[in-house]
């Protein structure tokens, strides 16, 4: 009898065929398990390594790529047109509740035979501070500010905006390759349309309520004076920011002062056109009244001269209606020179006034940086080549991978 149990649980362990017993992986072995004390390598550690020798190994073509730019924004730079701007601040009047005219007249209006109640007209609400940018971008301001001359110290001429843009100013390079490239089509539009060029001289004034026709040259300056002088508002404080840019600095100034001087006579006539309405109609009306006046006192008068004692109960009959009739234009003339004195206050109640707070100045220095033009065309220069040298790394990898 055997000794052995055949039902017992120890045994020697026989190895299997073809198995191979678990040995722990290599020091350095990515993703090995943290029982066998090994610290895995962090992926982000080997990209940016790889990342850094890739661009190591391109770096001739970043350093080329780079340099073109560098040079192309040297180009740029140097053939860059010069550009003077100027600003001037504005503040537009707040519609006070009386005006010192009105309370001078409130006060002393009873001395001249002026109502209270003719006080309450004339008095309408100021023009909001947004439609400023409206006045400047209109036809008609547009074309007072073309017929203005400017005298342009880098040119030594005097000429007026629309002549200097139409003949003297020339575009510059990048301006004539602009003109060739992104404005091709519309050259080329422009060719073909049989449209005849109207030669009319630009209108020196500007009639509002009539129809303004510009042909197509005096059209394009009106573009460029658009983009050149323009004005802005804070909508939090009302104040107008008014902007003139041009290649000249002494022009830019000038056209900023006139264009300061014709934003206040835009508004001036708008919110005075029904007072100054009102102001010529009581001027023909005195004008008329005045001379029935005049008429009515010299007939008494020669009437009274030629009947010394009145005799006769017809003289006196007709003196008293001559009397009558002196008294009434006299009246009436009156009441009429009151109200054009009115008409005058009221007037000046309408007008409004539009505050310099900082005038226009010539610049000294244009507005181009080259300096800064360099640093951008570098900055851009270098980001492109990286993100060109990335690109054909990744394609180049996934071409290997897909073969």
């Amino acid at each position: 009898m055997s000794n052995e149990n055949p039902h017992s649980d120890h045994h020697d362990p026989k190895p299997q065929k073809g198995h191979q017993p678990h040995t722990p992986p290599p020091q350095g072995y990515y993703g090995a398990p943290p029982e066998y004390g090994y610290q895995p390598i962090e992926e982000d550690e080997i990209d940016l390594i790889e990342l850094a020798q890739t661009f190591w190994d391109a770096r001739e073509k970043i350093v080329k790529i780079t340099g073109a730019f560098l040079v192309l924004g040297l180009l740029i730079a140097l053939f860059s047109p010069k550009e003077y701007s100027t600003e001037a601040t504005l503040m537009p009047e707040t519609q006070s509740a009386q005006s010192g005219a009105s309370g001078l007249l409130q006060q002393y209006g009873g001395m001249l035979g002026i109502s209270g109640s003719q006080l309450s007209g004339g008095q309408e609400g100021s023009i909001p501070p947004q439609l400023y940018p409206n006045i400047v971008q209109s036809l008609p301001y547009q074309v007072e500010l073309m017929n203005t001359e400017v005298y342009f110290s880098e040119y030594d001429t005097t000429a007026t905006v629309h002549d200097f843009f139409s003949g003297i100013h020339s575009p510059s390079v990048l301006g004539y390759a602009r003109q060739f490239t992104i404005g091709l089509p519309g050259q080329i539009i422009g060719l073909f349309k049989a449209e005849e060029q109207d030669v009319s001289p630009l209108p020196k004034k500007v009639d509002r309520d009539s129809v303004l026709k510009l042909n197509r040259e005096q059209m394009e300056t009106v573009k460029i004076l658009r983009e050149r002088l323009s004005i802005s508002v804070d909508q939090e404080t009302g104040i107008l920011t008014l902007t003139s840019e041009f290649p000249d600095p002494q022009a830019a100034a000038e056209i900023g002062r006139v264009g300061i001087n014709l934003l206040k006579e835009s508004v001036k006539e708008y919110r005075t056109q029904k007072a100054r309405q009102n102001l010529e109609f009581v001027r023909e009306q005195v004008e008329e009244v005045r001379k029935r006046f005049e008429e009515a006192q010299q007939q008494l008068a020669e009437f009274r001269d030629s009947n010394l004692n009145l005799a006769t109960a017809k003289a006196q009959s007709r003196e008293q209606e001559l009397q009558s009739r002196y008294d009434l234009t006299f009246n009436l003339y009156n009441s009429l020179s009151q109200r054009e004195e009115q008409a005058k206050l009221d007037l000046q109640e309408e007008t409004p006034v539009l505050s310099v707070l900082q005038p226009v100045s010539v610049p000294l220095e244009d507005n181009t940086s080259g300096l800064l033009i360099l640093i951008v065309s570098g900055m851009l220069g270098g980001i492109i080549s990286l993100g060109w040298v990335l690109v054909s790394s990744w394609w180049k990898q996934e071409k290997v991978r897909f073969k």
